[in-house]
């Protein structure tokens, strides 16, 4: 926290989502880019309950347009 003529403000605020996603990063769906929150089952933003694991996205999910997670494979 800062503070700057007289008002306190955290350089931060709002954007306390993780750059990485302990889900999203190792699935094939992803944006290969990694530069948005999106893939193939959300090209218009990963849902935070997914990005930021507290669904693993192995089932279907509302939205999801029928893709789920597929772990990218280690190469042979």
């Amino acid at each position: 926290m800062s503070e700057r003529n007289g008002e306190r403000f955290t350089i931060d605020k709002g954007h306390n989502v993780p750059i990485y996603s302990s889900v999203c990063t190792f699935c094939v769906h992803m944006d290969p880019t990694m530069r948005s929150r999106t893939c193939a089952a959300f090209p218009d933003g990963i849902p935070s309950e997914i990005w930021r694991g507290l669904n693993d996205h192995t089932r279907p999910f509302a939205g999801d347009n029928g893709i789920t997670f597929q772990r990218i494979s280690a190469a042979p």
